[in-house]
Formats: structure tokens, sequence, C-alpha cells
């Protein structure tokens, strides 16, 4: 039988993306298109204290008013998001005490939205003020008020380090310490957050419209949190506008919108405005780090400490509390790509009055970069050495794989040394720190900052969920069209085109022929959705393993029919045929007629029809991408503006499914890398407001701000089916490093080295004035 995927036409190649004709021309269905006959709307009414008892909630006036179908307290809506694993529960609509701005109190239902949100402005509420818990610092403390009562504020507390960590830490020549902070974000998609929902009059089954990133988990939650079995509820998932991780959260509007349905036997929908997102979705990066580092003369790093604290706000999300993601995760991965023998790192994650925090891409991994890659250049400025060469010394060799870090994380190969001097031949680096010396004479200051990143991908367990496979439907129509089905949650990766070209390699047919289905439970498999930079690696594998399997059945159906031996058909352009003789050829829907109508024609022991249903899990728990990103910014010291001039990017995920898609999530993730580095904080007052609910005030990189990006690939294959390594989170992992690495560069003059993000220009003059002491030596 001659392997086809071996001389592949479509996989590896820059197939421009199917859906964009779709999405590109505004045919593309979103959720706020979801519309039914008789649909009602829901308005909530949020708490506008971050810590209060509920004294009386007043919604007589509400209900009067014409046009009001349904207003509800917890006393008709008592439902429960409950995070077992952490023992937190948060009533769909406030009982008895809100915790955060913006948590939902009352839920109105009404014709439309604008009589909901003037029947929300006729609700009255009266609070009883507690203090509210606002610093990571302060909230563990036994004399800060508990935001749970009779529970502490510290809900996970982790304490580890290697042997000899301590002989080996105080017997350094050289230690440095600092404090890293990360201050609040959230994923700021383009399209909002939403919820639709309707029943079947005659069954009484609950149909449900969500922009999800894991359909069968969102599934799997609602049935569970409303007391109904699986196969009475369906998710379907429209065109998905943006999710990054806060997608994947169940959220208390979920809920409600899905038992007004149940109740009221109406459509019901339910979509977010902006202040409602900046309120409401989930937030993710605020933490405070303590770190230490000791290292010898050469910059050989020996050992790294980081006491780790994160504050969760007020319930620990489900499925994926965010404080638990960027610190455990973080831990696991410290080191990133150095060999650091020592490590010890103490985790404190604890409740306060904010929005919960959940996933936002990356998760852990821009707080691992900045810290790894800041750790090397304080190293390196301490000792006069040069960056680049302070990393060469500490990297990960080609002799070390597979290399086993300080978390006994398992790292298979890669290219980590190769990539950063790839990197460092892409942006010139020789050449600009020789002009850089000029630049400054000049009274200009320009630096350059390189972030090398290893990215743990394809892991069981991810913000979409705990399903360690994913699934695929795959099946050839008579007409010899194929359709596929897979279990997960696109939001723009591409997985319409990605998929369809590993299909199309397998069968031997136009990828024009290959239509991809995903975000219905009703007819994908059950799968584990998309997070975890895991669909290249985990659904590609099950495409290609659905695609083997149906090329089997059409190979021994060709041999049989044709009277040839199975290893001498070979398919290609959308036919079976003899090697060697293509006059001796039937084309995939002459076969598929067969299978389907004259199955007499069929070898003994087929069964009829062209149908496979597969689940594919990879032979590894984790498979690590890396890479190395590097920038060059200019600052002004005068008003703190930082210019990105240059930028190069040397991406490893193993084998390409399609260069083009995977430097699209490249260009994605770098601009969301120069949000979080320079312009995106969620702020909130000393009343636990937040104050940053407009685009006016939570800035967004323009396209203006995005620099043209260098960029080249190395293809060290992964064990998976394919070869494939995840990479939709590497980007924004590196990205902010790298660039405030550039700016600490830049500023190396005034002693500046950057511990925080985002860097404002607020603080850079700031720092140019008055110093940046924060680096604090043996």
């Amino acid at each position: 039988m001659a392997d086809m995927a071996s001389r592949p036409q479509f996989t590896g190649s820059r197939v421009t993306r199917l859906e964009d004709a779709r999405l590109l021309s505004g045919q593309g269905r979103y959720l706020d298109d979801v519309d039914f006959p008789g649909m009602l709307e829901v308005a909530f009414v949020r708490s506008n204290r971050a810590a209060a008892k509920i004294v009386s909630i007043d919604i007589e006036a509400a209900k009067q008013l014409p046009g009001v179908k349904a207003v509800w307290t917890n006393d008709n809506c008592p439902l429960e998001i409950t995070n077992a694993g952490f023992k937190t529960t948060q009533y769909a609509l406030a009982k008895n005490e809100v915790r955060y701005v913006g948590e939902p109190v009352v839920a109105i239902a009404a014709e439309n939205r604008y009589v909901a949100e003037d029947a929300a402005d006729l609700v009255r509420i009266r609070y009883e003020e507690l203090e509210p818990v606002l610093d990571v610092r302060i909230a563990p403390l036994e004399s800060t008020r508990q935001v749970h009562e009779g529970r502490s504020n510290m809900f996970f507390h982790r304490d580890r380090k290697t042997d000899g960590f301590d002989d080996a830490f105080n017997a350094a020549p050289h230690r440095l310490k600092d404090t890293f902070t990360f201050h609040r974000q959230t994923g700021a998609a383009m399209e909002n957050r939403g919820f639709a929902a309707l029943t079947d009059p005659f069954t009484g089954r609950l149909t449900c419209y969500c922009g999800h990133q894991s359909p069968h988990e969102l599934r799997s939650e609602l049935c569970e949190m409303l007391g109904m079995e699986e196969n009475m509820v369906r998710v379907v998932v429209p065109e998905v506008g943006g999710a990054f991780g806060i997608k994947a959260a169940m959220y208390p509007e979920y809920l409600v919108v899905s038992w007004m349905a149940l109740k009221l036997r109406r459509p019901v929908k339910w979509i977010s405005d902006r202040q409602e997102s900046f309120l409401s979705d989930v937030h993710a990066r605020d933490g405070v780090h303590d770190v230490e580092v000791a290292f010898d003369d050469d910059g050989k790093i020996i050992a790294l400490y980081d006491h780790m604290m994160a504050d969760q706000g007020a319930y620990a999300a489900v499925p994926f509390p965010g404080s638990i993601g960027e610190t455990v995760t973080a831990a696991n991965v410290l080191t990133g790509p150095y060999k650091i023998p020592h490590q010890a790192t103490v985790i404190d994650c604890s409740f306060s009055n904010k929005m919960p925090l959940g996933a936002y891409r990356g998760v852990w991994g821009p707080i691992a970069s900045f810290i790894q890659e800041g750790v090397v250049d304080r190293v390196a400025r301490h000792l006069g050495k040069d960056p680049a060469e302070v990393r060469r010394v500490n990297m990960i060799q080609e002799e070390d794989f597979p290399y086993k870090n300080p978390s006994r994380m398992l790292y298979d190969k890669g290219s980590y040394l190769q990539s950063m001097e790839d990197a460092l031949r892409l942006i010139g680096y020789e050449d600009f720190r020789a002009k850089q010396a000029e630049y400054r004479k000049q009274g200009r200051y320009l630096g350059v900052g390189i972030s090398v990143f290893v990215e743990p991908t394809a892991s069981a367990s991810s913000e979409a969920g705990s399903v360690g496979y994913e699934a695929a439907t795959l099946r050839i129509e008579p007409t010899g069209t194929v359709t596929a089905a897979l279990g997960l949650g696109p939001s723009g990766q591409g997985h319409e085109t990605t998929m369809a070209q590993l299909i199309a390699d397998q069968l031997g047919v136009d990828i024009k022929d290959v239509v991809v289905l995903h975000g219905d439970t009703d007819s994908a498999p059950f799968g584990g959705g998309t997070g975890g930079s895991r669909s290249g690696t985990i659904g590609g594998g099950a495409a290609i393993t659905a695609g083997k399997e149906m090329r089997e059945k059409l190979i021994k159906l060709a041999a049989h029919v044709l009277e040839a031996g199975e290893e001498d058909i070979e398919l290609r352009d959308g036919k079976a045929f003899v090697a060697g003789v293509p006059a001796r050829a039937l084309t995939v829907k002459e076969l598929a007629q067969i299978a389907y109508t004259h199955v007499a024609k069929l070898p003994e022991g087929m069964k009829p029809g062209l149908e496979i249903v597969t689940r594919y899990q990879p032979p590894f728990k984790v498979s690590f991408s890396n890479g190395t990103h590097i920038a060059v910014v200019e600052v002004h010291p005068d008003t703190g503006h930082i210019e990105t001039l240059d930028y190069a990017v040397v991406n490893d995920c193993g084998n390409l499914i399609n260069p083009t898609i995977v430097e699209g999530q490249i260009h994605g993730g770098v601009a969301q890398g120069i949000g979080e580095a320079f312009l995106e904080e969620l702020k909130y007052d000393e009343n636990g407001q937040l104050v940053t609910t407009s685009m006016q005030d939570y800035l967004l990189p323009a396209s203006v701000e995005v620099p043209r990006m260098k960029i080249e690939h190395i293809e060290t294959p992964s064990a998976s089916e394919g070869g494939f390594k995840g990479m939709g989170e590497g980007s924004l992992i590196a990205a902010p490093a790298a660039l405030a690495a550039a700016v600490s560069d830049a500023l190396e003059p005034f002693g500046v080295m950057v511990n925080s993000m985002p860097v404002t220009p607020a603080q850079v003059i700031e720092w140019v004035s008055e110093g940046n002491p924060a680096v604090g030596a043996d």
C-alpha cells in the first residue's frame, strides 16, 4: 500500500485559509446574530460594591415596567457555580453578600435589551459595606478580613525546593534579588461574551448558543449545575470573535439565561457590553514575585528562588482558577530554556474582592519568561557581560535532551540555542551593539531585548478541560466529498483549513472537497476543545488518524474492485489507481457509491458506508515547543514614550501544518505582547472599584504600534502523529519579556531594570529621574 501521507500536497504548504472568504465578506454568524421569534433579552443588575452584605433588594418597580417579563434574584434562581477542587461556591445571582464589583445580583428578561436596561435602573439594592480585601501581600494575614467568612484568604500554598538548594544558594559567589510585579489584564476579545438558550416545546430539550472554547466541557458543566442529563442539552458554538482563554470559563450569566429559557419557555439571549466585559470576564496576571538568584563569576546560574503571590479574586473560577495556572505551571517551567540545577518556589494564592482570575493566553508563560529572562539580564549587567553570552553559558544544549528540569518536567528535543543564534542574526545583533553607543552619544536610547522561550503544549489538562485526547468523525459522502467533525472549539485559529489540509493529504483529495465542522455537541464527537496550544498537536493527530483509517478502507475497497494488490493502490487527485497503470482507476466518488449503494461489490466482511469515528491521544503528557523573540525599542526619556523599531522571531513548533497560519498566530501574539508590556492594565481603586472599564482607559495596541516582523522557522518534530508541537501561545509568552528587556537595555545608562508590567510612560519618566534601585546585590 502506497503511503500518500509521505508525499503531502497540502500539509506544510501556505494554503489560504478556507474560512476567510466567509468571515471577511461578513457572512460569519456570531452569537448576536442568533435570533428566534419571541426571543427575550436579558440585562443584569451587578454589584457596585466590592464587599458588602445585601440588606434588601426592591424589584417591584422593575417588574411593573411594560415589556418586562421576569425579574429574578437568587430567590427564584438558586443556581451555583462550584469549584469542588478549591471548595468555593459562587451563586449565579448573589445571595446575602457580594464579593466583587460586577457580581450579578438581579437578572431582568424583557422584550428587548432597552427595556431590560431601563428596568435594571429601577432596581434598588441596599448594602451594608464591608472592608474590601485588595492587596495580595495583605490578604493572607490573620488580621485581614476573610473574603469567605470562616475561611483563610490563602486558599492554596505550596513550598518546594530541590535537594541541596540552600547549600548551593549560600555558597554561590554572587546573589541578586528583585521583585517582579504583574498587573491585572483580561483577554479583551473583539466579540464580547454572550449566551442564548431555548427549549424544544415538545421534548423539553435545551439548546444553548455560546462563544466557548470547549463545547463539550460547557455542556457537561451546564448539565451538572442545572441538574440535567447530557442528552437533553445541546451546545452550539457559532463563529467566535476571539477567545484567548477567557471564553473557556463557566460564568453565572450562562446559568441564569439557561434557567430562564427552561422556566419561561421562551428563547432568551444576553450579550454583554464592553463595560460588562471588563467587569465580568475573567481577569489574569495579578501577582507579585520576590525573586533571588545565585550565580558564579562566569554568569552560570546556580540556584533560583521565587516566592509567587497571586490574587485569585473572589472565587476559584471554573474550570480553571487563573492564579493556580499562573503560579503552579510557572513554577514547573521557571528555569525555561536554561540549565539551572537548583530551584525553590513558594506559592501563595489568595482570595480578594476583585473579579476572579481565569485563563488568558499563555497563562503562566509571560510570567515565567519575564522572570527567567529578567534574571539572566540582571546577572549579565551585574557581571558586565553581554546578555546573549550569559544566555549561551546557561542554555540547555543539544546533548542534554531529553532534559529534565528542576521541577522534573521532561523536555523533548528542541532548538533553544539554534533559535537564539538565528534570531540574533536576523536582528543584526552585533551590528546593533556597535551602533548603540553612537545612538547614546546622540541622546537616543535604543535597546535590544532577548527572550528565549520554552512552551509546554498539548497537555492533558488546560483551561479547555482535562480531556487528554481529541476526537474526529470523518465521512466520505456518496458524492465523494468529505465531511469531518472534531471536538475542537476554534476562535479564529484556522482549524477549518489546517484540519482539512491533513485530511486531504491522507485521502488524496483536493482540500476544497473537505468540509470541517466543529462547535456542535450534536454533530461533533466528544472532545477536549481548544486551549493550552493543543489543537494542532492533538486535534491534528485525530484528523490524521481518522484520515489513515479511511484511507485504509478506500485502498482495500479499490484493490478489491480493481483486482489489484492493496500494496499497489495509490490515492491521488481524487482517485484510487494501480501504481504505474493510471488508466486502472476509480474516483473517490465511484468508491463512495459502491460503499453506500452497490454494496454487493464490497469485499467480504467490509461494512457498507464510509464513516470513521476515532480518538487520538499523544504518546506523551506534554510536548515542548520553543523559539526566540528579539525586540529593538527606542525609549524617549523626556516623554516616556516607547517605540518598537524592529522585531525578529525564530519559532520551532515541530513540523508545520501551514506556515502562513503559524505566522498569523505569531503576529497576533506579538501584538498582544506589546499590549501586555506597555499598555494593558485593569486598575482597582482603594474601594475595590474597577476604574478601567472602557477602551479609553484600558489601552490596546493599534496597528501602527505593531512592527513588521522577521520570522524564520526551525522544525524539530515531536513524537506526536505528524510531528507537530503546539504554538498558539508561544508568542505572547515570549514577547512581553523581550520588550521589557529591550527597555531595560535602552535605559541601562540610567540604571533602570524593568521589574513590572506594563511599562508606562509615567513609570519611565520616574525611573529616569529617580533611578530604579530595585535590584539588590549581595
